[in-house]
């Protein structure tokens, strides 16, 4: 009996094994160059196509997809700005290998799922992410607890949601890829950080901690905080990570919740801390027999610590009803007793210029530009940009409507005259030695920066004057006013050069500042009226006499009536 069971048993094996070795050999012919029996590309069927035909039944269907419309997120959108190209010789030649590598099984005989190669619009999917995150967003809003009177109520929360970027991104590309026509995006739901069961645990604690003023007291000044006030802030949070709060065991103690909005809170602090901040005064300095003297003392400032305030009253509400404003105090840059030690031993250089004949408001943008340079500190080896310096240049910055020059006319900007300040201050980089990274000229020719080719045109965001801090210590930039002058006065350590300047390459005639030079003027009218090239030298020698430098500066202006106003 076992003998007959035996004998069956190996007939069948070897029935099954002459099967699969027949199914193992006739899948090479059967299937030379061509798909199994349940094989797909992106969707699209391709069992028992030859290669060629596999193309172009793809081909076909990905043209007809791409002129179709497809709903992304709940936008109707051109399937043609999602998907650049179809690359279906790669696709199916990759497919094709992928299945005969399976001759020994009957991946022939198996579903298969091959994804195309694609090329998505990856700007157009960022955008149609972006315009739904902000579409689909909904911020959770906290539990809260108001109090009114003797009654505390719980305001219950409630659930938010985000678009989860990188999950959609994947299901959009997906989706293109299988030809679909309908594809949702990955929107997750935020969970509040209070509940309403949490927030119901701490009414009554709530309601203790707004029945009592709380005095705040500060640079001498006592300040008291109302219970009609507190209940306004009043705003339940977790103090510590939500994970780290635990309902079963719930204590309403100080480590729990916080019951204030730090905004709200930072609000109050921060207006009263306007009237005790000062800021600090750089000291002004001047020079006394060629050293530096300090003509005026520097000024310490103080400031509040709006973040240490708004803990001290979080923490007075649930302590004993007092917080205490800290004050610090605040070292200005340029002190008495840290000159010697940033390197401003000495004044290196002065530029100046003449704005006599300036109407009123370019004389008063003059003077606002200039203050906003006064007492700054260039690093060693730093580049200067005039434009980063000064800042934004509207009516916000304290600048008036004035003439400027634009591409093709002169016309009234908010900030016009502030050539004069950047002119300045590139005839004070000069005269130091500085060198100049990049500085332009005027279109035409200004009569405010005599002598002309020394002037330095700027204008946000560009065009700039740059030049590098090559002293190897700090340099500090002080401007005044006196008469019709403007002036910038360079404190550091002066370079071991002597420099020149001149209106010819050979420094005949050369002075000791570029205020003093005479340029050489060439092509006069060629431009059209009252046109003409500057040009002139700095001529920069090393402590033997040796000229190490010698820099030329061109300015090339057109005529003035070339820019009509």
């Amino acid at each position: 009996m076992r003998t007959d069971i035996a004998k069956k048993f190996v007939t069948a094996l070897g029935f099954a094994f002459g099967l699969y070795l027949i199914i193992v050999i006739l899948q090479p012919i059967v299937f030379v160059d061509r798909f199994g029996a349940d094989s797909s590309i992106g969707g699209v069927n391709v069992s028992y196509k030859t290669s060629d035909a596999a193309k172009t039944l793809i081909n076909n269907k990905f043209a007809e997809y791409e002129k179709s419309k497809i709903t992304i997120g709940g936008d109707a959108v051109n399937v043609s700005d999602y998907l650049s190209s179809v690359d279906v010789d790669k696709t199916v030649k990759e497919a094709l290998l992928a299945e005969q590598g399976g001759y020994l099984t009957f991946s022939k005989f198996t579903k298969q799922s091959f994804e195309p190669h694609i090329a998505i619009n990856e700007d157009n999917i960022s955008k149609i992410l972006i315009t739904n995150y902000y579409k689909t967003a909904v911020t959770p809003i906290d539990a809260n607890v108001v109090v009114t009177g003797d009654t505390a109520k719980v305001v219950p929360e409630k659930v938010g949601q985000r678009l989860m970027i990188s999950e959609s991104r994947q299901r959009i590309i997906d989706g293109i890829s299988n030809l679909t026509t309908q594809i949702n995006l990955d929107i997750e739901p935020q969970e509040p950080m209070v509940t309403a069961a949490e927030a119901a645990l701490a009414a009554s604690q709530a309601k203790e901690i707004v029945s009592k003023p709380v005095t705040l007291l500060g640079d001498g000044v006592s300040y008291t905080i109302t219970p009609a006030v507190l209940s306004s802030w009043l705003k339940v949070t977790p103090a510590a990570p939500k994970s780290l709060v635990t309902i079963e065991n719930f204590i309403p103690v100080q480590s729990d919740y916080n019951f204030l909005d730090p905004n709200k809170v930072f609000l109050y602090v921060d207006s009263l801390a306007k009237n005790i901040d000062k800021p600090a005064v750089n000291a002004q300095l001047t020079t006394n027999n060629g050293q530096v003297a300090v003509a005026t003392p520097e000024q310490i400032g103080q400031t509040v610590d709006r973040k240490d305030a708004i803990a001290q009253i979080q923490a007075a509400v649930i302590g004993d009803r007092t917080a205490k404003l800290t004050i610090d105090t605040v070292q200005p840059d340029i002190r008495t007793d840290n000159l010697a030690s940033l390197g401003i031993t000495e004044l290196v250089s002065t530029g100046w210029t003449d704005f006599s004949g300036s109407p009123a408001n370019r004389l008063h943008n003059i003077q606002t530009g200039a203050a906003r340079f006064n007492g700054i500190l260039i690093k060693p080896g730093e580049d200067f940009s005039f434009n980063t310096a000064l800042g934004n240049v509207d009516a916000s910055t304290g600048y008036l409507p004035e003439l400027v020059i634009l591409a093709d006319k002169t016309v009234p900007e908010y900030g016009g005259g502030l050539c004069q300040v950047s002119s300045t201050a590139f005839r004070a980089a000069l005269n130091a030695g500085l060198p100049i990274l990049e500085r332009h000229a005027h279109a035409y020719p200004v009569g405010y920066y005599k002598p002309y080719g020394v002037d330095a045109t700027i204008y946000l965001p560009t065009p700039d004057l740059r030049f590098t801090n090559d002293t190897g210590k700090y340099i500090l930039i002080q401007t005044r006013i006196v008469g019709n002058k403007l002036y910038f006065d360079f404190y550091g350590t002066k370079k071991p050069v002597t420099i020149k300047f001149s209106g010819n390459a050979d420094a005949t005639g050369a002075v000791d500042a570029v205020e003093k030079v005479t340029p050489t003027l060439s092509e006069q009218g060629l431009r059209g009226r009252g046109s003409f090239t500057a040009v002139f030298y700095r001529h920069i020698y090393d402590s033997t006499g040796k000229m190490t430098d010698d820099d030329k500066f061109t300015s090339k202006y057109d005529s003035p009536d070339n820019y009509p106003h």
